[in-house]
């Protein structure tokens, strides 16, 4: 594989994209920083997405400017918290009868 700065990735709208450059892929809508750019053997350009960890074609990705969203912080929960979700979960589900509930199934 060719090092990031010797690849030109060029985007859907005939733009050049860069790392650290904001992009959207057109068939989801996603909205991410470009990390890395590679191509493969076969001369196609990959570029990673930040927000997804996972590598798009140059060809369905479009330059933004659109602000990407931010992540998510992951954090663990006290049993406490998780005892109270798990009560609000059980909750929910005691007003669900599932006995009336008609199936979509051929024959039904």
């Amino acid at each position: 594989m060719a090092e990031a700065d010797e690849i030109i990735a060029v985007g859907r709208n005939k733009n050049i994209i860069e790392v650290g450059d904001v992009v959207k892929y057109v068939n989801s809508d996603t909205v991410s920083r470009v990390t890395d750019i590679k191509k493969d053997d076969q001369g196609t350009v990959w570029v990673l997405l930040e927000s997804t960890y996972l590598w798009y074609k140059e060809d369905t990705l479009e330059k933004t400017d659109i602000k990407p969203g931010g992540k998510k912080e992951e954090r663990e929960f006290t049993a406490d918290e998780l005892e109270e979700r798990f009560k609000k979960a059980s909750e929910i589900l005691q007003g669900f009868e599932l006995g009336k509930a008609g199936g979509g199934g051929a024959g039904g």
